[in-house]
């Protein structure tokens, strides 16, 4: 039996590939984001055959899905009802596909249940905002998550503006309003902004809360996607 899995993380800025055995990260690739979907087609197949060995195949998408597609993701504005079943080296009947952010959550949480944490909010700060939550040990299926943030345009703008100071204070207003609703243990947070200078001290300090960065870094959503294999 092959126990290799490709995992595959869709973001609107790049998109990273990995061989995982249930383990280790075996082979990792990453590209940018095409810009339309004739590329993404053929940058998505040549990713899966370079990354090769297996026919299980999982993906995490920045978006909203139902199945084996993608119904829409605001960040890449070509994609509406992509059914990733089209793409030469996925198998019929497919359905290993999932929201980003619950792969993030999926495969950080693997890691947090050691110490025995059953509420933490799960948070990539990226090119937009992807949200999770386990609650009571379980990842919650939160439709609205997949969606957008209404500030999401207003987040991109400040924090193009390069002050990390500024952008810290404004996320730090609007996570504690994402996790009112819920009895927190924990913040956990991922991302491509992780990499901007002084960012995380800025948010720590302006945060009156427990946050802590993602343990698995730049290959955890494309873990948690090779996860639902488990499920």
């Amino acid at each position: 039996m092959n126990d290799k899995i490709i995992g595959i993380d869709i973001g609107g800025t790049k998109v990273r590939g990995i061989l995982w055995n249930g383990g280790k990260v075996l082979k990792t690739k990453e590209i940018t984001t095409p810009e339309n979907l004739v590329n993404f087609k053929l940058e998505l197949n040549n990713l899966i055959k370079f990354l090769g060995e297996t026919n299980k195949i999982a993906i995490g998408v920045a978006g909203v899905v139902k199945g084996s597609k993608l119904i829409e993701s605001v960040n890449i504005p070509y994609i509406k009802n992509f059914d990733f079943t089209t793409l030469e080296f996925i198998p019929p009947n497919w359905k290993m596909l999932d929201n980003d952010a619950r792969c993030f959550a999926r495969a950080e949480y693997s890691l947090d249940s050691y110490d025995n944490l059953k509420n933490v909010f799960y948070i990539t700060i990226g090119t937009g905002i992807g949200r999770a939550v386990v609650n009571n040990g379980k990842i919650l299926e939160i439709k609205e998550f997949e969606y957008p943030e209404l500030w999401e345009k207003e987040y991109q703008e400040i924090r193009d503006n390069k002050d990390s100071k500024i952008l810290a204070k404004y996320l730090n207003e609007k996570i504690f309003k994402l996790i009112k609703s819920y009895k927190i243990e924990k913040i956990v947070i991922g991302g491509g902004i992780l990499n901007k200078e002084y960012f995380w001290s800025d948010l720590k300090s302006n945060l009156n809360f427990f946050i802590e960065k993602s343990k698995l870094g730049e290959d955890a959503t494309a873990i948690g996607a090779a996860m639902l294999f488990n499920n």
